[in-house]
């Protein structure tokens, strides 16, 4: 196969898959599997693209889609654009792709109306699988992919009645670890600003936080759990709900990146002393916590490598060689809990 760029020193015409052979000493089979996505063995792949660079060689993806009926790109849908969290999937994924050759085009579930539609146009764009955020309202649209064959990854949320492969934080685990550590200072009085229930990532870490708190034996109170939008000042509301009550909780745990801020805000607005009157955990908002005074302790997820994951997987539903009808997997990882100086004995 031709691709574009010139050929080696002194030779016309474009580089060919018999020059990169010529450089590496590999065979015409493994150089056009790696061009065609396969996987090959590492050495290999480095070989292949550093002669490639050497000789300005680039596929021609248009000839490539026609005769692989494979468009080497890869939809990416988030529910919304202005999401840290979605936004650093997002790069992840386009980082760990673009190694591999394969473009990503990413859409939105969020639309005018709440009208949907990202996933349908990006199965209009003809992509060769999603990796997915999966937005509520989006869901019956993927399902729709799935039964059309197109590999599906979901990342964060699990939906039922989807067969596909995930990859998720344990949640529970993580707020596991933020009940520990607020138990292991003496706080009993505990509160929790959630998300909507309907969300599969929030549920996990409000109820493992509950489970996590009835079995030190400080179940959480009536009203100790505030349901907030996930927005900023859903945060910021839920904070002053909180700080409004006649006795207040001794600790609070914010369980999203914006709810962290937006409580953030709320206990700077109020001047509350942290943690001499309220210790605090947050979630994600790792860049934050680190501007704060005291630092506030965070639940950290492994963005990076939850992006790498999906990518792996797809990567393997879409190998020539894979099997695409393996039984979906399910990968779970550990998120990293970063103390700081917000969380400190409770001042009664």
């Amino acid at each position: 196969m031709r691709g574009a760029g010139r050929g080696p020193a002194g030779a016309a015409g474009p580089a060919t898959y018999k020059d990169i052979q010529r450089l590496t000493g590999l065979s015409l089979a493994t150089i056009s599997k790696h061009f065609n996505g396969g996987t090959v063995r590492e050495p290999n792949r480095l070989a292949i693209d550093a002669a490639a660079r050497d000789l300005g060689f680039r596929v021609n993806a248009v000839a490539r889609s026609l005769r692989t009926r494979r468009s080497r790109t890869v939809g990416v849908l988030v529910p919304e654009l202005d999401n840290d969290f979605h936004l650093s999937v997002v790069a992840g994924v386009e980082r760990a792709f673009s190694a591999h050759g394969v473009s990503v085009l990413v859409r939105s579930g969020h639309r005018v109306g709440g009208s949907g539609g990202g996933a349908a146009e990006l199965l209009d764009h003809q992509v060769d699988g999603i990796v997915a955020v999966p937005p509520a309202g989006e869901v019956d649209a993927l399902r729709r992919a799935a039964s059309r064959g197109v590999p599906l990854v979901l990342v964060d949320r699990l939906v039922s009645d989807l067969a596909s492969d995930t990859v998720v934080l344990d949640n529970a685990g993580a707020s596991q670890r933020v009940l520990d550590d607020l138990v292991a200072h003496g706080h009993r009085d505990l509160a929790v600003l959630a998300g909507p229930e309907d969300l599969w990532s929030l549920r996990e870490r409000r109820e493992g936080f509950r489970a996590a708190a009835r079995a030190a034996g400080v179940p959480l109170g009536r009203g100790a759990v505030v349901t907030c939008p996930l927005t900023v000042e859903g945060g910021r509301a839920g904070m002053r709900r909180l700080l409004a009550r006649r006795h207040r909780p001794t600790a609070v745990y914010a369980t999203n990146h914006e709810l962290t801020l937006g409580a953030l805000t709320a206990l700077a607005d109020a001047d509350v002393d942290v943690p001499g009157e309220v210790s605090f955990v947050g979630f994600d908002a790792a860049r934050v916590a680190a501007l704060t005074r005291p630092r506030t302790a965070v639940l950290v997820q492994p963005v990076r490598e939850i992006a790498a994951a999906a990518v792996d997987l797809m990567r393997d539903r879409l190998d020539p060689d894979g099997d695409r009808e393996a039984p979906a997997r399910r990968l779970v990882l550990t998120g990293d809990y970063v103390r700081g100086g917000s969380v400190g004995p409770p001042a009664r």
